[in-house]
């Protein structure tokens, strides 16, 4: 089910013409930084309001102190952010002073800034609102599942106005993720079990193991259990009859699904390539993104991805066609999430 969009206008602010006020935290949901709302009337011929009458603004661009704005240093990024996950979709930005201005706008997985998943610079022009979509034309990375965002374009050079506005800030709620760690299946030291419906996904040529020492390549994430491939070479195994020895782990779910990431371990050597595609279809038909990982033996080894998106099928396939290598390899701690996707139109303004 797609995620309803909402679309902040900075309208429901009552100001006069050429009036202005600090943002305050809770506005959207948000916490603010650096950020104010103005009523553009003319004055500064760069600011315009792409619908009703007001903008958001960055408050101290360059590098000096502006009044009501001191809780963080001059020419600091404006930032919002909040504790649920969200993706921002869309801004529509303009230059308060001068054409060419560079902004970079930078999104954070947590609250403090610290973990960048995306980058995005533009380059923007006085007196016309510039439509900025981050679905597309990234410098890297991605802007779902964000809690932090931030819009900068101070250039340290105190001759420039680096001054810039934004409105109609559209974003969405990135859905909750789901773990997948297989610790709540109850399995002797050394026990395993063939993974059939888990958490909603059906799984094919997997079984559940708890790891004990026993085959000491197979390392947990966390807690006792992994996944692993259960027919990785081109013999039978009892139990797994269902697809041809050697065939791929598949996952599928009747709804669309992201595959975020997770821990692999090989069994029996290092180096075993596990190569990972997703597909929009249930029955592979559609390929979505395919890459392939290099898995070493002994722990648990995390990857994460932002290309396996939309999915209804995920497969890990590690047979290399040799039958003198042992082509085994556990995953834990698989991150999932329902396929993020935003629904144009269906939020609300505020």
């Amino acid at each position: 089910m797609a995620n309803p969009a909402t679309t902040l206008t900075f309208d429901s602010l009552a100001l006069g013409e050429g009036g202005e006020t600090r943002l305050a935290n809770g506005y959207g949901g948000f916490n603010w930084l650096q950020a104010g709302v103005y009523n553009p009337d003319g004055a500064i011929p760069g600011y315009v309001a792409s619908s009703g009458q007001n903008i958001l603004f960055i408050a101290e661009a360059a590098n000096n102190e502006v009044g009501g704005y001191d809780d963080a240093a001059a020419g600091s990024a404006l930032v919002m952010s909040r504790e649920q996950p969200f993706t921002l979709d869309t801004i529509e930005l303009s230059s308060a002073f001068r054409d060419g201005l560079v902004v970079t706008i930078r999104a954070y997985a947590d609250q403090a800034g610290t973990i960048l998943i995306g980058e995005k610079t533009v380059t923007v022009d006085i007196a016309a609102q510039s439509l900025v979509s981050f679905a597309d034309g990234l410098d890297f990375g991605t802007f779902s599942g964000a809690t932090r965002i931030e819009f900068n374009a101070n250039d340290n050079d105190a001759a420039t106005r680096d001054y810039f506005g934004i409105d109609n800030l559209t974003f969405h709620d990135t859905p909750p993720t789901v773990t997948l760690d297989f610790d709540d299946i109850v399995l002797a030291p050394g026990g395993e079990t063939v993974l059939g419906t888990y958490q909603g996904f059906t799984f094919s040529q997997a079984g559940a193991y708890h790891v004990d020492g026993g085959l000491p390549g197979y390392a947990a994430a966390s807690g006792t259990n992994i996944g692993f491939i259960a027919e990785a070479n081109n013999f039978e195994v009892a139990g797994y009859e269902g697809q041809a020895a050697g065939a791929p782990v598949v996952i599928t779910n009747a709804d669309a699904f992201d595959f975020l990431g997770g821990a692999f371990s090989a069994a029996f050597r290092d180096g075993v390539a596990v190569t990972i595609r997703g597909y929009s279809d249930a029955d592979g038909f559609n390929l979505v993104a395919e890459e392939t990982i290099i898995v070493g033996s002994g722990s648990a080894q995390a990857v994460s991805f932002d290309t396996f998106d939309g999915l209804q099928r995920l497969e890990f396939s590690t047979n290399d066609g040799n039958a003198a290598t042992n082509d085994y390899v556990g995953f834990d701690n698989l991150l999932f999430r329902a396929a993020d996707v935003a629904a144009p139109g269906e939020g609300i303004l505020i």
